[in-house]
């Protein structure tokens, strides 16, 4: 329950108890200093277990103390005769239903009515059923005071809970969000990574043969290699600014397969590598992150099979069957004798695991080349 408001209500009964003792004290035609002396004591006890020891009520010491209570404020109850003196009783009920189980208060409220009434039978010696009538409808008073408790309960219960909730939710908010923001950079380092590599790839092996043109004079396949290679930088470019202000999540006003072909057919133009490539037209439309991942995984694939593999030639297949997704790159390279997953090849690998796909390299060995597989399940429906 929160803090201010179980002290605002605590501080409020308390209120309510001082005012009954002084009405009681003024109200009774029993008045006697031992009767003054156990109404103090009562308020005593109350202020110090409030504000002294600060006893907690829902715990085992609290249930006692509230026992404890009763047997006082029913002795009060019996020997001043004031209705007064009930308010003490139905504090009681309030508390003890607030702080403990439902079956516990049932028992307390119970307790606390048979205990008046069979108090006032003893005090006035068993008189007739007629003389003590006015004690039976009390019944109510007392269980209505055990009901409203129990809502207010009830309802603080609900309330906490909702609280308890609502923090919760705002926590899982907040990591979810930082969670967005953190595969929100990771893509876009990817995208940048993969842009830059594939354009500088291009760019350096453009240079390279524009140099060797130059030393051999033919100056005009030179200037084309050249211009080609601005070409490619500015598309680059293009790229890494999309990746960065965009962040975007597919090709804008691309289709995808025409995009892979262009990306085929400009890095055979930029490098002078033969690629020869299968595409399945019958492939169905993907997901924009399906998309996404083939695409970079044939941008890295040809990166670094001209990078690292000096590769010459490529055979890339795309092909849909079985509703699985088939990627096969073949390039004739140079074939490591281990494969090391770098930067690169991690990102394309986590691209393709968050597809649900399974991605393979495959050494050829002697027989020279590297062949990037990629596998990912994919259903029309």
């Amino acid at each position: 329950m929160d803090v201010l408001l179980s002290k605002r209500m605590t501080l409020i009964l308390n209120i309510i108890m001082v005012g009954a003792t002084l009405c009681l004290l003024f109200h009774t035609n029993h008045f006697s200093i031992g009767l003054c002396l156990l109404a103090c004591t009562y308020v005593v006890i109350v202020l110090m277990r409030d504000y002294v020891f600060k006893i907690t009520l829902h715990v085992g010491t609290g249930m006692r103390i509230l026992y404890a209570q009763l047997a006082l404020a029913l002795v009060i109850c019996v020997w001043s005769e004031s209705f007064f003196s009930q308010i003490y009783l139905l504090i009681l009920i309030g508390e003890f239903t607030f702080h403990q189980s439902r079956k516990q208060a049932i028992i307390y409220t119970t307790v606390n009515y048979v205990c008046i009434l069979l108090g006032v039978m003893i005090y006035r010696q068993f008189p007739p059923f007629e003389q003590i009538y006015l004690l039976i409808p009390r019944v109510v008073d007392f269980f209505a005071i055990f009901g409203m408790s129990l809502l207010a309960k009830i309802a603080f219960q609900q309330k906490n809970q909702l609280a308890t909730d609502n923090e919760h939710l705002r926590m899982a908010s907040i990591a979810l969000e930082q969670k967005a923001k953190l595969q929100e950079r990771t893509r876009i380092s990817r995208d940048i990574h993969d842009s830059v590599g594939h354009t500088l790839t291009s760019a350096l092996t453009g240079l390279q043969t524009a140099a060797h043109a130059i030393e051999k004079n033919h100056v005009p396949l030179a200037k084309e290699m050249i211009d080609r290679t601005r070409e490619s930088i500015l598309r680059g470019l293009d790229d890494v600014r999309s990746s960065v202000h965009v962040l975007r999540e597919n090709f804008p006003d691309h289709s995808f397969l025409p995009e892979l072909i262009r990306l085929i057919d400009d890095t055979k133009k930029q490098t002078n590598v033969d690629i020869a490539f299968t595409i399945d037209t019958s492939t169905p439309d993907l997901s924009p992150i399906i998309e996404l991942t083939i695409y970079r995984a044939l941008q890295e694939g040809l990166t670094n099979g001209i990078r690292h593999g000096q590769s010459t030639y490529f055979h890339f297949t795309l092909v849909y069957q079985d509703e699985v997704l088939r990627f096969v790159l073949s390039n004739n390279g140079h074939s490591p004798a281990v494969i090391h997953f770098g930067y690169g090849l991690n990102a394309m690998k986590e691209r393709v695991t968050d597809v649900g796909g399974a991605l393979a390299m495959i050494n050829k060995g002697s027989a020279g080349g590297v062949t990037l597989e990629i596998t990912i399940p994919f259903s029309r429906k």
